[in-house]
């Protein structure tokens, strides 16, 4: 489903408006942070997902850690 949304000012900064039905259908509530993807023909607003951010986070962490016994496994 896609809607059309303006870019307009507001202070400093530049904001869209989001239709409410579509605000309503995807549970977004104000002041709820939403990740930007760029894209190569456009943006996606994606709902962050915090528990999925720590697990990421985690994953990279041992993967700095392991870094070395990773490098040897993929001689093998």
């Amino acid at each position: 489903m896609s809607s059309s949304v303006t870019i307009r000012k507001n202070g400093n900064s530049v904001g869209i408006a989001l239709p409410a039905e579509t605000r309503i259908r995807l549970g977004l509530e104000v002041g709820q942070e939403l990740t930007l993807v760029e894209l190569a023909d456009g943006i996606k607003l994606v709902k962050r997902n915090l528990a999925l951010e720590r697990q990421m986070e985690a994953a990279r962490e041992v993967l700095r850690e392991q870094a070395d016994v990773l490098q040897e496994l993929a001689k093998r």
